[in-house]
């Protein structure tokens, strides 16, 4: 079963590279339409989360063999000589990022906002120049009449090598797992902490939307229950 879903997101993601114009592994996008990277990331994040399942579902056979830790490396000290690295692949993240809890950081500041004449605050960037000559500090704020368009373009190396890893992580599963292994050996070695926690998150995973908008909604879903050894209920 987890072999059909691992092919059906391999299909998804074939048709995001589609839709971003990359061609090939190579092939790198510098700037996308604002409204586009977002719809691509309404699928990406839930087709990220699934994958992290079928993953720990690929690992359930695998003994955690225990953590060493690495040995650490020596800087070299004339770098000039050494050789040049090639790009390297991204790897795909196994860890689900981690809820926000507001109310278990009372004390962290929230930004502020720039007055306006009647009272009201408007939602700008706020940035403190300070100095070391004793003059007090001034603060500079984004122009309030410069609003973002659906249509700018932004950045989209960073989409680009989501999708990639997305992608070769799918490619490679056995690999995937020996990964997920020394990711959960090395977290039970950890000291309690951020960092001893499992790599996927309890409750509802990462990019789930209740009313299912997309075929990797439903994939999401059936996976997680998986991997919770739970039977997918009917959403018909």
């Amino acid at each position: 079963m987890t072999e059909n879903y691992r092919l059906a997101l391999l299909r998804i993601v074939a048709g995001l590279f589609v839709s971003a114009g990359m061609a090939s592994d190579d092939v790198v996008i510098e700037k996308l339409p604002r409204h586009f990277r977002n719809a691509v990331l309404l699928i990406l994040r839930p087709a990220e989360s699934a994958t992290r399942r079928i993953v720990a579902i690929f690992a359930r056979d695998m003994a955690v063999p225990e953590y060493v830790a690495p040995p650490k490396r020596k800087r070299a000290k004339n770098k000039g000589t050494g050789k040049k690295r090639g790009s390297r692949a991204p790897q795909f993240c196994l860890i689900d990022p981690r809820k926000y809890f507001p109310e278990l950081y009372p004390n962290r500041r929230k930004p502020r906002r720039k007055p306006k004449a009647n009272g009201s605050t408007d939602p700008h960037i706020q940035i403190r120049i300070g100095t070391f000559d004793g003059e007090p500090d001034f603060i500079l704020w984004s122009d309030p009449n410069a609003a973002l368009t659906p249509e700018d373009e932004v950045s989209a190396k960073a989409l680009c090598r989501r999708l990639l890893a997305l992608k070769l992580a799918l490619e490679d599963m056995p690999k995937q797992a020996k990964r997920y292994v020394r990711e959960v050996a090395k977290r039970k070695a950890a000291a309690p902490g951020p960092k001893s926690v499992p790599p996927l998150r309890m409750g509802l995973p990462p990019g789930y939307r209740r009313k299912h908008a997309h075929k990797v909604d439903e994939i999401l879903w059936d996976c997680h229950c998986l991997v919770r050894h739970e039977p997918a209920p009917d959403t018909s």
